[in-house]
């Protein structure tokens, strides 16, 4: 059999009483799956502060991938976030097991911030072309998405290597107003989460030899 390389999506669980999470629910059923040559493999994350950090590298270490983009929600439209900060917002809320931030930085003795390396302009581009309100964003918040995007960024494993495509996109809500018509329910997110992997599969360097 062929030995695709890998594009690892991640997403996260639900959190703050809701039922679902709509980035997880868009995504779930792309895992095994095939895109533009990459096996799809996907992992749920915990909403916990730290407590995600561990699936998160050892996903990277067991995968290898050559393309991952996280994914989470907070924002009422798709937001291809492009600077992952390293700190924690004192006014976010308690995680899913009832912890405050637990410190200023998210990695201490770290770089203040990491920028993505998704083609963040052509996915908001490609978003919107097939009428999916998209926008790109410089702020990916204090919470656990923000934490998943710095320490994603700033992933190295033992050889010093990671991938080289990688970044974070913020889904909508179910249900969300969609600007450019309509709603965002969960087949126009699904079908935004298919967008924004084609169209960074479609630039993404070549695969590693």
């Amino acid at each position: 059999m062929l030995d695709l390389p890998t594009v690892l999506v991640t997403a996260f669980e639900p959190f703050g009483g809701a039922a679902i999470n709509p980035s997880w629910e868009a995504t779930k059923d792309l895992d095994g799956s095939t895109i533009a040559g990459h096996r799809v493999r996907v992992v749920r994350l915990p909403v916990v502060y730290d407590e995600m950090a561990k699936p998160l590298a050892d996903a990277l270490a067991r995968e290898k991938p050559d393309v991952v983009v996280s994914f989470g929600v907070g924002h009422p439209i798709f937001r291809v976030e492009r600077v992952a900060r390293n700190a924690y917002h004192p006014g976010k809320p308690a995680d899913n097991a009832g912890k405050p931030p637990p410190r200023d930085a998210i990695v201490p003795d770290a770089a203040a911030t990491l920028a993505t390396a998704l083609p963040a302009d052509e996915i908001v581009a490609a978003l919107r072309a097939e009428k999916i309100g998209a926008e790109p964003s410089d702020d990916a918040g204090g919470y656990l998405c923000n934490e998943c995007f710095f320490r994603l960024m700033s992933w190295r494993d033992a050889g010093g290597g990671a991938p080289a495509s990688r970044g974070f996109v913020h889904v909508p809500p179910i249900g969300a107003a969609n600007p450019m018509g309509g709603t965002y329910d969960l087949d126009t997110i699904r079908r935004g989460v298919r967008v924004v992997l084609e169209t960074t599969l479609a630039r993404a360097k070549s695969p590693k030899s």
